[in-house]
């Protein structure tokens, strides 16, 4: 299934991109056979990368159509459940997933309240590792999404403000790396709460 992340040559090469480093984290992590919980799952880009893992996967979408892709992704394993949800109010439990990944959210449009009831969210239901991207200011990459008429629809992260971020949501950096350094503004982290990284 080629959707919009995947369709053009540049969005191929993001993808792929984001597919090893995504690989890079969870090896780095030592998540094998864990639990993981996908959100916003989308139609399951991920999920390959994940089975990959054999991780407990559980996706979460507010979009209905999108769950429904997920549901018949091609790349399912045998434990793969997607369901519809807000990331705002997650259905479950406190610590019920070794991982929580949020790809593609966080350099949407939401207020400074709004991005950090996110993380809080993201942190309450991990037990050790988030992973998140986010966007920092590149110039090229600017300037190309300025070409494209697209230069107003992200919101950026700075340093400072990152670092406010994790110590008001209980995380703390293990590992970052960006998408293409200098060229693109993607940037992932991987994350642990802050309880864990002091055992």
């Amino acid at each position: 299934m080629r959707e919009a992340a995947t369709r053009s040559l540049d969005q191929s090469l993001v993808n792929w991109l984001e597919q090893r480093i995504i690989r890079k984290f969870l090896a780095e992590s030592r998540l094998v056979g864990e639990s993981l919980l996908d959100v916003p799952c989308g139609y399951g880009r991920f999920w390959g990368t994940f089975a990959d893992f054999d991780l407990r996967l559980v996706g979460i979408d507010r979009d209905p159509e999108m769950i429904q892709k997920a549901a018949c992704s091609p790349d399912r394993n045998g434990h793969s459940h997607p369901l519809c949800g807000s990331v705002f109010a997650l259905p479950f439990e406190d610590d019920s997933f070794d991982c929580v990944t949020c790809i593609r959210l966080l350099h949407l449009r939401f207020s400074d309240l709004e991005r950090l009831s996110i993380l809080r969210e993201l942190t309450r239901v991990s037990r050790r590792f988030v992973i998140i991207s986010i966007y920092q200011p590149t110039p090229l990459h600017g300037l190309w999404r300025h070409f494209k008429g697209t230069p107003d629809r992200l919101r950026f992260t700075t340093s400072k403000q990152l670092s406010d971020l994790l110590l008001e949501s209980g995380l703390e950096l293990r590992s970052s790396r960006p998408l293409q350094r200098g060229l693109h503004m993607q940037t992932f982290l991987l994350l642990t709460k802050a309880t864990q990284a002091a055992v």
